[in-house]
């Protein structure tokens, strides 16, 4: 089911609710988008970081007793380790989460697309945050292709499933046919909301691009 929020052509009879079960409805959307992003972060960026750094380290041995630059001690696995790992993975889905319910009215086109763009942005311009040639983690684990890969997979994995989950559970808890906080913009309001949409969409765009450009200078220069 498509999100696309282009109000400028929505002619569906607007149900008559009010305010306040508006904002009660936007709250609910949010609590349930932002649960379901943390416990995505949990798997996906806690327990998936965990076992591609534990792979990264049985195919680097050397690298083994080597502080990582997030302070990690590279081939020890410890619960402490594990434990602030997995709350990290934690905080950071729910905060995805946030972001996922403040973005989710920007996504245009057929459902695949959605969430291949859903997917591959966050994968690129994540994964530039996350790879760098600076510090020891991605000039020491090898193979380095496979050290990138990982973590440019991750959060794509991660925002891929965060679209699918949470537009499911909202789909099945009602809250997807709820009017927006708004309610319905007609005439210049609506034609300035659509401006701000594509302003955005243009913002994305360029973010996305300048990580596309920081990640391929750095895997060019560790490849």
């Amino acid at each position: 089911m498509s999100v696309e929020t282009d109000v400028s052509q929505d002619t569906t009879p607007e149900p008559s609710v009010g305010w306040g079960e508006r904002l009660a409805g936007a709250l609910l959307r949010l609590v349930v988008i932002v649960v379901a992003g943390a416990v995505l972060g949990l798997l996906v960026g806690g327990v998936g970081g965990r076992l591609a750094m534990m792979l990264l380290a049985v195919l680097t041995p050397e690298a083994t007793g080597v502080t990582s630059d997030d302070g990690f001690v590279m081939g020890q696995f410890t619960a402490s380790g594990t434990l602030n790992l997995l709350v990290a993975g934690t905080f950071l889905g729910a905060i995805g989460g946030v972001l996922y319910a403040l973005l989710r009215g920007l996504m245009i086109g057929p459902r695949w697309f959605q969430v291949l763009s859903i997917g591959v942005g966050p994968a690129v311009v994540v994964g530039s945050m996350l790879v760098h040639t600076d510090g020891v983690d991605f000039r020491l684990l090898q193979p380095a292709w496979l050290a990138i890969g990982l973590f440019v997979a991750i959060p794509g994995v991660y925002a891929a499933l965060l679209t699918l989950v949470a537009e499911r559970l909202l789909r099945a808890v009602g809250l997807l046919s709820m009017p927006p906080l708004g309610g319905r913009r007609n005439g210049a309001t609506a034609k300035t909301l659509w401006a701000v949409q594509w302003a955005a969409r243009l913002g994305l765009a360029v973010v996305f691009a300048a990580g596309l450009q920081d990640l391929a200078k750095d895997t060019a220069e560790l490849l």
